[in-house]
């Protein structure tokens, strides 16, 4: 049965945040408006494409409203919005808030959650202010556009050509965990609109608002053109996580710039959580240290799903270089791998498969070696290159058996390698996911029965 519904204004839209909830291990189907109900018990997510973003807006409105109220109930409503703000975007937001609103009881809160950020194309949100490539939308060719041309990019602008919901303003200074999680139970606006500049913003503000649902019962309408949504689906747990996939493991030994530079552009991508290593303290044998990364990691796979990253990285801030006695230096890598084979292990008997990493990622040949000889790997599976020096496989024996790995060197290729890895290895765990799933329903269709947990 339908666990979210999406509602978007275009095709190309719909499927593009369609392929965000696929990633997530969620069965979906685009549809027509006039099919969601033939759908709706047989997808985990349901995106109607009313086709509306030239609509007069009261039509386009009417449109928002009459599929909520066919779908329901879900638990959560996504409004689908263009990633640069065309369309009906008050009218449809306010349309959706009131059909959502009005199916609870009096005095519940129903807040609309309008991230309308998508950093991975060059889309952020800043002061309230929506920006193509760092240019305000009324600067760039959208202002010529024949049917809707953007005259601002003030976000409360835009809402309030079509609407009079009050707004409350979540600035990019306030989108740290603590900040967000205090301004996501506070006022009564029906609208809260959040900066972000990275995939890791958006991540924040779903946790923040997830908790907000749990600690008081507010009741999120996702208003958003992909990102956001998935992530505030991923943390609210909709969409049977128990089946979904583990995170990538990413375990980064090279220090080098180019290292730095690689890691910077997967942060402003995401999604990712990094652990971040000292060198010295690690290497020194400093136990108060070493459970603090222990504990960091484990907390990390155990509640990241896949397609998010979990790094650790020994490569930080720019300039930051530390250099270790040569003992130190060659002791480095093996610490390493006993830290993630502890953590492996324990997240594996603390959360089963979904506590286990999907893919991993290696960088840096003495810390690869070390790794895969502590997981108790015994063979390598070749399968190519991601680039030339960065290799991509499967890895058989031990904890991880089976799963898919890319190895590179610290120095090999340019700023965007690693982005090039973490998608191959994504493709790679997608491809894997789908055989399993073939697996299980032939068993199903030949047993008769449930495929058992």
């Amino acid at each position: 049965m339908a666990q979210v519904l999406v509602v978007a204004d275009d095709l190309t839209g719909a499927n593009a945040t369609g392929a965000r909830f696929a990633r997530m291990g969620m069965r979906v189907a685009t549809v027509a408006p006039e099919h969601v109900t033939h759908v709706a018990d047989d997808y985990d997510v349901v995106i109607a494409n009313l086709d509306s973003r030239h609509l007069p807006p009261q039509q386009a409105a009417d449109l928002v409203t009459d599929v909520i109220e066919a779908v329901w109930p879900v638990g959560l409503v996504v409004k689908r919005t263009d990633t640069t703000l065309r369309g009906n975007i008050g009218a449809e937001l306010e349309a959706a808030w009131r059909a959502v609103r009005e199916r609870f009881p009096a005095g519940t809160r129903v807040r609309a959650l309008f991230a309308p950020a998508f950093p991975s194309s060059g889309r952020v949100t800043a002061d309230g202010v929506q920006l193509l490539d760092g240019v305000p939308l009324e600067r760039t060719e959208l202002a010529f556009d024949p049917l809707s041309p953007m005259r601002t990019s003030i976000v409360t602008d835009i809402i309030a050509q079509q609407s009079d919901l009050a707004v409350r303003h979540v600035p990019i200074r306030q989108v740290t965990h603590a900040m967000l999680t205090a301004d996501l139970v506070a006022g009564d606006e029906p609208i809260v609109l959040c900066d972000a500049l990275t995939e890791q913003h958006l991540a924040d503000i779903a946790t923040a608002a997830a908790e907000a649902h749990r600690r008081d019962g507010t009741v999120w309408v996702s208003v958003d053109p992909g990102p956001a949504g998935a992530l505030l689906a991923d943390a609210l747990r909709l969409g049977g996580r128990g089946n979904a996939a583990g995170p990538l493991l990413a375990v980064v030994g090279s220090a080098t710039e180019l290292t730095r530079r690689q890691l910077d552009a997967v942060a402003r991508t995401g999604p990712v959580r990094f652990v971040d290593v000292d060198v010295t303290r690690l290497a020194s044998g400093d136990e108060e240290h070493r459970d603090d990364l222990a504990a960091a990691l484990t907390d990390h796979l155990t509640t990241a799903v896949f397609p998010e990253v979990v790094v650790l990285r020994t490569a930080t801030s720019a300039g930051d270089v530390v250099e270790l006695p040569a003992e130190s230096r060659r002791a480095l890598p093996r610490l390493l791998a006993e830290l993630v084979t502890e953590v492996v292990e324990e997240a594996g008997r603390a959360a089963g498969a979904t506590g286990l990493p999907s893919g991993l990622y290696t960088s840096g040949g003495d810390v690869t070696s070390a790794v895969l000889d502590e997981l108790g790997v015994h063979a390598f599976e070749v399968g190519g290159e991601v680039v030339p020096l960065a290799v991509h496989g499967t890895l058989s024996g031990g904890p991880l058996d089976g799963i898919p790995i890319v190895t590179k060197g610290g120095l090999i290729g340019d700023d965007t390698t690693i982005l090039e890895c973490f998608a191959k290895l994504r493709r790679a765990v997608q491809t894997r996911l789908r055989n399993v799933r073939s697996e299980v329903s032939e068993h199903v269709l030949i047993s008769g029965g449930r495929p058992r947990d």
